[in-house]
């Protein structure tokens, strides 16, 4: 029963039972199952706080509404010298009876090696979450249930939306560099002829907002929902990588040990993406990237 009084915040009066209470199928559930443990890791570098408010809130109550016990890990890359207002405080706000831990790392490690500082973690599934993302009220209890009457399933990568509502492909197929440049770098003239290309590559034909599609050829990763042992057999993301294309790089190792499923009752807002609007450093991030997955991988040109 200490379990359930951590579960639900500390809602339930086990002395007045008589009270109705709101909760998803899937809290009630704890009431009489073992607990679910979830682990979360976010990782930011000079955070936009109004972005990083919305993702921390709509993480609480889709946390809320799974009702499971977590713990949230939140990794700052961000240089001493840049006054974000981000601190433990600041976190607390938001997660006032649950455990989290922030740490401020002294060099920005990159993306994926400051996630795997996280790797350590004890739970039965782990999610890593962008700082830009709005995440629905039943993601979460959504992902779980799946994975439950899924075995076989260890990751899974969800529907997508941008901030303006259109569809935000995060399932794709193994690219090539000109599907990369065109996609990243091309006028929107260009993108027109190639069109079906990049239209293949994004599976647009494939992936729906209905069904479920196991083992797309790799992933994005603005959410990607593990189970914590298929993360640790992986090792997390390859430290060769700064940023960009380690989740397609950890995308394509995990299924050396699970399979991956497009979940669409999972449901995200991803504010990002797109390296060629971010500035010179950025372009040279992504092609640097684009290098050392296409080395580890194998090469396709056209």
């Amino acid at each position: 029963m200490k379990i359930v009084l951590k579960v639900l915040h500390g809602k339930i009066d086990f002395l007045n039972f008589s009270q109705k209470y709101s909760y998803s199928v899937f809290a009630m559930s704890v009431l009489m199952n073992n607990v679910t443990e979830l682990t979360i890791s976010l990782v930011v570098y000079k955070p936009e706080l109004n972005q990083l408010n919305d993702t921390l809130t709509s993480l609480v109550t889709s946390l809320d509404n799974a009702g499971s016990i977590y713990h949230l890990y939140v990794i700052d890359n961000s240089p001493d010298e840049y006054q974000s207002g981000l601190s433990t405080e600041y976190i607390g706000r938001y997660f006032k009876h649950v455990d989290f831990t922030y740490s401020k790392n002294a060099t920005n490690v990159g993306f994926g090696s400051a996630h795997n500082q996280a790797l350590d973690v004890q739970s039965d599934y782990h999610l890593i979450i962008n700082p830009d993302l709005i995440i629905s009220r039943d993601a979460i209890v959504n992902a779980i249930q799946f994975m439950h009457n899924n075995s076989r399933c260890g990751l899974i990568t969800p529907y997508a939306k941008w901030t303006d509502g259109t569809v935000q492909r995060l399932c794709k197929e193994y690219p090539s560099v000109l599907v990369l440049l065109l996609r990243g770098f091309a006028p929107a003239f260009m993108k027109k002829i190639f069109y079906k290309l990049l239209k293949n590559y994004e599976m647009v034909d494939v992936i729906n907002s209905n069904e479920v599609y196991w083992n797309p050829p790799m992933v994005s990763g603005c959410f990607m929902f593990f189970k914590t042992d298929v993360w640790k057999k992986c090792q997390g993301f390859d430290r060769r990588y700064f940023l960009y294309f380690e989740d397609f790089d950890l995308s394509i190792r995990a299924k050396q040990f699970c399979d991956i499923a497009y979940v669409p009752s999972v449901e995200v807002i991803h504010h990002g993406g797109y390296a060629a609007r971010k500035g010179l450093k950025h372009i040279i991030l992504f092609f640097r990237s684009m290098i050392s997955f296409f080395r580890i991988h194998h090469w396709r040109w056209f």
